[in-house]
């Protein structure tokens, strides 16, 4: 049996502050069956030199410039090119302890899975981050028997089934990361939410917009869904993009 080997997927735009500190954390994993294919939406900033100065770290590192709609799109035109058979989408944002691989890949095989997923720790950590991102974590942890989901910032899925199911759906523009996965587990109930490995998430965007309009979001489109269905029209005002961090706050 050959050993399971990543195929990491992570959508850029303007995250020329956050890429490094994604991609130093790849170099230093222990496990070493990956590559890395970042889709850049065309960003404006320095994402694509900061990207390529890796190189050398990283030898499967792909840079590839192919705008999209959402980042839905991103992401399923990075895995149309990944090479191995378990995709790994990440976040921008993220970062990981060094035994990252190593562990998911303990998890995966030790429970015979299609797809997981791990919790979200805020770094920094501060309040806002611990709140929202602990409020997220049971449930989804609490709900992976009934109606599974996983954040966006980090979802493991095998590419057969990736690619059975057609990937992400491109006409959603918020909450594609808990639709997939929903809609995924009609196909296979082999999924697992973990506490660990630890995956630590920017709170960028608890920080910017507050504790309030952060959960206001969370738990408009946690009932959307719910109660009606996959988010295709606006609900909110919701920007992606590293150039969102860089602007005045919101009010």
């Amino acid at each position: 049996m050959l050993p399971i080997s990543f195929s990491i997927v992570i959508p850029t735009l303007n995250e020329e502050e956050n890429i490094t500190n994604l991609l130093d954390s790849i170099a230093h994993q222990s496990y070493r069956q990956f590559e890395v294919l970042i889709n850049d939406s065309g960003s404006k900033d320095r994402t694509k030199e900061l990207v390529n100065s890796y190189a050398s770290k990283l030898p499967k590192l792909t840079f590839i410039e192919y705008i999209t709609q959402n980042v839905s799109g991103a992401r399923n035109h990075g895995a149309s090119l990944a090479s191995y058979e378990w995709i790994v989408f990440f976040d921008a944002d993220v970062t990981m302890e060094s035994a990252f691989l190593q562990k998911m890949k303990d998890h995966i095989e030790q429970n015979n899975l299609d797809m997981c997923t791990v919790w979200n720790r805020p770094k920094p950590k501060n309040f806002r981050g611990s709140l929202v991102f602990g409020l997220m974590n049971i449930g989804i942890s609490l709900l992976q028997k009934i109606k599974p989901a996983a954040n966006g910032p980090c979802i493991l899925m095998k590419k057969s089934l990736f690619q059975s199911i057609g990937g992400f759906d491109e006409t959603i523009i918020f909450g594609e990361d808990y639709e997939i996965v929903r809609r995924a587990w009609k196909t296979t109930k082999h999924f697992a939410v973990f506490t660990t490995p630890y995956l630590f998430v920017s709170t960028r965007r608890f920080d910017k917009e507050g504790v309030a309009l952060s959960l206001y979001k969370a738990i408009t489109a946690l009932l959307y869904q719910l109660f009606v269905g996959p988010v295709r029209k606006p609900l909110f005002k919701y920007e992606m993009g590293g150039q969102y961090y860089k602007k005045d706050k919101v009010p």
